[in-house]
């Protein structure tokens, strides 16, 4: 049961606190980047542009790191002969995955002759 001076009670308490007061900072910064668009504005800056480019620019790291995870996973799956269309769980993949594994590599030509 939920109520006052329990450890339930506390702990909601607590919880809402912490988030009133990141919801403080979220307004505090908030008013923050509304500051600097002003500063730049008057600057003559085009704030518009601005908020473009910054966008962009995160945007960019984001798909900087992906990317470079991207390489590291076909790198990865290269050096140790994993096919990149099996998925499996745990240390070693399962008997049947290794056995199509090697079936994709055999020589397509190789399986015509074997059906005539």
């Amino acid at each position: 049961m939920i109520g006052r001076n329990t450890e339930a009670g506390k702990k909601l308490l607590t919880y809402a606190e912490r988030i009133e007061r990141l919801m403080d900072d979220i307004d505090g910064l908030k008013e923050d980047l509304k500051s600097v668009k002003v500063e730049a504005k008057n600057e003559g800056f085009n704030v518009q542009a601005l908020s473009r480019l910054v966008s962009i620019r995160r945007t960019k790291g984001r798909a900087d790191r992906e990317a470079e995870l991207l390489n590291d996973l076909v790198l990865y799956a290269y050096a140790t002969g994993t096919p990149l269309d099996v998925a499996f769980q745990g240390d070693a993949p399962p008997a049947d995955a290794a056995a199509r594994a090697h079936a994709e590599r055999e020589d397509p030509s190789d399986m015509a002759a074997e059906a005539e």
